[in-house]
């Protein structure tokens, strides 16, 4: 009689992950989505490579002649600290995508901590992409496999999830063996940090840049041959850990790449440069202004009825500063009313601070319906409306039910380019119609190009942003 052959155990969590990473072929359709991200993230991150909290972050660290050049001026850095500084400037200004399956920044952490190896490597536009796409679905299908509890219990999710996710990325870019990538995903779940207290400060998009390092280090001390726990994301780990307890195993129908949340339902890309939880708001309040004629000094009052869950990440409603103002819903609603629009302008100290504006601060309500959302994604497509009462007694109101840059709204080509131009003006307020719109349509053919650094070298240069 023959011995009954022993049957192996079915793979964790973090072997699946890990094998994932290592084995997961990108489907086409997959790629061509990950392009689009990626010229819109390189777009944000120039433009915020602009801002004083990352002028601030450069300074602080220590140039590293001949190592990884930045977007915003002569100096080099570490690899790490390169991904540091970028992760900061691509979220800056809070106008970089997202996915509401998991209440995140999917792509900020992990094109910043792949960008710093485009220096040290020839990589082609596939190969990146595919590293994009690898990472992201990492991100988040962790961050869904833990619903919205997550978030609601006070992380930044794009800084929890941006650790694993990134380090998913460049364990992918660099073809690392199962093992290794294993152990770089487990010290990563280590790394994970954020918190949503500080969202209206600096340390809200110090998070990515966080993010992008640890998990480029996390990958580093995996290749040192720093060992880790086998099941990192199985019981009494890092689903327990960052859910408060409701969590403790991966939920059955949360599967990697069947389908890739990159294609379906694919990311939020932002129209407005401000907290995704603004943004049906603001397109409610602009398309009042727009067809009923009316401005802030016609207003009594307005009400905003919000899904539940919604306000979470609104937390200053009388800003001080253009940082405040990203999570301010009732400075959103009355500098559309003022000014017919919302724009990378709209954020600075000095449009904040106008007297007018904060005089109505207080007249602007938000209504979050009652009951708790399980779900990050009921949050992202549940309806807002908007009311206005006017001071001649009337009133008008709107309901927005497709999020302005959602699968259901999507930004168009048309709108990409003219988002890619406004960022590297904000870089070089002269650069040339032919120069921006030649490099967007170079982005957009990423995907057959046999080195993608070169592009990036060539933005570089167009932005006068070339290392010493």
């Amino acid at each position: 009689m023959q011995p009954l052959k022993s049957l192996s155990p079915v793979p964790g969590p973090t072997e699946r992950l890990a094998a994932f990473i290592v084995e997961a072929r990108v489907p086409d359709e997959v790629l061509s989505q990950a392009t689009r991200v990626v010229v819109d993230t390189l777009a944000v991150t120039a433009a915020g490579g602009t801002e004083e909290p990352v002028r601030r972050l450069a300074g602080s660290l220590e140039p590293w002649p001949g190592a990884v050049p930045s977007f915003w001026g002569p100096e080099a850095f570490r690899s790490d600290d390169a991904a540091l500084l970028t992760g900061m400037a691509s979220h800056v200004l809070d106008y970089d995508d997202v996915s509401m399956l998991s209440v995140c920044h999917p792509t900020a952490p992990v094109l910043s901590a792949l960008l710093p190896l485009l220096d040290k490597r020839k990589v082609t536009g596939g190969e990146l992409l595919g590293a994009v796409a690898i990472g992201t679905e990492v991100l988040i299908r962790l961050g869904q496999s833990m619903g919205f509890r997550h978030y609601a219990l006070g992380f930044h999710a794009t800084g929890t999830l941006g650790a694993v996710g990134a380090a998913a990325a460049v364990a992918r870019l660099l073809h690392l063996d199962l093992d290794t990538t294993r152990r770089a995903l487990a010290i990563a779940a280590s790394m994970a940090c954020g918190l949503r207290k500080n969202f209206g400060s600096m340390v809200k998009s110090l998070h990515v840049g966080l993010a992008a390092s640890n998990g480029l280090k996390a990958v580093r001390l995996a290749q040192g041959g720093i060992d880790a726990a086998s099941e990192v994301f199985e019981a009494d780990g890092y689903l327990k850990a960052f859910s408060g307890g409701e969590t403790d195993r991966w939920p059955p129908n949360v599967v990697l790449g069947a389908p890739f949340a990159l294609s379906e339902p694919g990311f939020e890309q932002k129209r407005y440069p401000c907290c995704y939880m603004l943004h049906r708001m603001i397109e409610g309040t602009l398309g009042l202004r727009r067809d009923a004629g009316i401005d802030l000094a016609a207003v009594e009052h307005v009400r905003v009825d919000m899904p539940a869950g919604g306000t979470k990440p609104l937390i200053h409603p009388f800003p001080r500063t253009g940082l405040n103002a990203l999570f301010s819903g009732p400075y959103a609603v009355a500098a559309s009313l003022a000014d017919g629009r919302i724009d990378l302008a709209s954020f600075t100290d000095a449009a904040v601070l106008r007297p007018d504006l904060q005089a109505r601060l207080a007249d602007i309500q938000l209504v979050e319906a009652s009951g708790e959302s399980s779900r990050g994604s009921e949050v992202g497509s549940a309806p807002v409306t908007v009311t206005v009462t006017l001071k001649d007694g009337g009133s008008v109101a709107r309901t927005v039910t497709r999020a302005p840059g959602s699968p259901e709204d999507p930004m168009t080509e048309q709108q990409l380019a003219a988002k890619w131009t406004d960022c590297l003006r904000r870089v070089q307020p002269g650069l040339g119609a032919d120069t921006t719109l030649n490099l967007f349509g170079e982005g957009l053919a990423i995907g057959t190009s046999p080195d993608v650094g070169a592009w990036i070298t060539r933005l570089r240069l167009a932005l006068g942003r070339s290392a010493a």
